[in-house]
């Protein structure tokens, strides 16, 4: 079992608390983690933080959950590569967050939703309008720039109804069977 394992945790009045290190809730102050009244440097459990980083990372994102990480949280990807995290850790609010979602009933649903978040915040900024595709007018919904919560509502009863649509035709295009099968 990993020394250190994220999840949600009641938070305290100062610091962050990510989950358990050693069966002992971990708070971390700035780069100092205090656990079962003891002190540990961020650093010096750095490969604890990796191991479980890539336990929480790999049900929220995936097996390759270097760039999604980097996505969502707005750190240069090389920060999120697994050997620098082994060297130097995370943030506490970035493992925090990471715990909270892995210990979601769908966490790669969730990890899914939080990129998707992260890309429509990226480019619904009115800053970066000049990078956007036109709409298919059957797209048609906020303006750029506008309420992030109404945007991401179009888009997903836009994309709900696609996959239903594509649900529903799938058996028309699939190919016939060959003699002998079912």
């Amino acid at each position: 079992m990993p020394r250190l394992v994220l999840r949600p945790m009641p938070q305290p009045a100062d610091g962050v608390c990510v989950g358990t290190l050693d069966g002992e809730p971990v708070t971390f102050h700035g780069r100092t983690a205090t656990a079962g009244g003891r002190e540990h440097e961020a650093k010096a459990i750095a490969p604890d933080i990796l191991e479980a980083v890539d336990v929480a990372a790999r049900d929220v994102f995936g097996p390759e959950w270097v760039q999604a990480l980097a996505l969502v949280t707005g750190l240069n990807p090389r920060t999120c590569q697994r050997d620098r995290i082994g060297r130097y850790g995370l943030p506490a609010p970035i493992l925090r967050a990471l715990g909270e979602a892995a210990a979601e009933p769908w966490p790669r649903v969730t990890g899914d939703m939080m990129l998707a978040c992260a890309r429509l915040l990226k480019t619904n900024d009115i800053r970066n309008s000049s990078g956007l595709r036109p709409r298919h007018p059957a797209f048609a919904g906020p303006p750029v720039g506008g309420d992030v919560d109404a945007t991401m509502y179009v888009i997903a009863q836009q994309a709900r109804a696609l996959v239903y649509r594509l649900v529903a035709e799938r058996s028309e295009h699939r190919a016939p069977a060959l003699d002998g099968e079912a």
